[in-house]
């Protein structure tokens, strides 16, 4: 089973303000063209679609989508965590590194700590427990960290900055499109 990620929403303005020829074409989207699966799931779509036509502008709403995970993507973020684990000298362990890279991306969750200071603890990138969605964000924001000059200075403190980018950009390298090595 998938982990589901929840997506809010909200109307910008209340739907039954719109011209009445836009809100014929929505009605007939959301009722003709997008509907439950079975008789109890159509239910539950027309009641959300209703509910959503009374809201006010603002008014929040959360669905949530359980996307498989990827696993080309998941096997991806492995192969760049591999390559840079060994690519370094800062790490001895790779999940010490994975955590790095999750708080340098603000992949985590505040807890109280010593002396009234909240710690940052890294949250998990399991397969089961986090889903597509929050994978997806979490990978982007450890690269978007990565690409950081503190981030490589700390990782490659021997290696001349003007040669910091270049070795993450080898880690970062699609195996698919790099040259064979001859």
């Amino acid at each position: 089973m998938s982990k589901a990620s929840s997506i809010l929403i909200c109307p910008t303005v209340p739907l039954r303000q719109l011209p009445a020829a836009e809100q014929d074409v929505l009605r007939r989207f959301f009722t003709e063209h997008v509907r439950g699966m079975d008789r109890q799931n159509d239910h539950r779509w027309r009641r959300f679609i209703a509910n959503l036509w009374r809201a006010e502008a603002g008014e929040g709403f959360q669905l949530y989508n359980a996307e498989e995970r990827s696993g080309p993507f998941h096997r991806r973020h492995r192969v760049i965590l591999d390559r840079l684990f060994e690519s370094q000298e800062r790490f001895r362990h790779l999940d010490k590194l994975h955590d790095w890279m999750k708080v340098g991306a603000g992949w985590v969750t505040w807890e109280p700590g010593t002396d009234s200071k909240p710690v940052a603890i890294p949250r998990t990138t399991s397969f089961p427990e986090t889903s597509e969605d929050d994978m997806r964000e979490a990978h982007a924001a450890m690269v978007e960290y990565l690409h950081t000059e503190r981030a490589q200075r700390y990782l490659w403190k021997h290696v001349k900055p003007n040669q910091r980018q270049a070795m993450l950009d080898a880690v970062l390298a699609d195996p698919e499109k790099q040259e064979p090595r001859r």
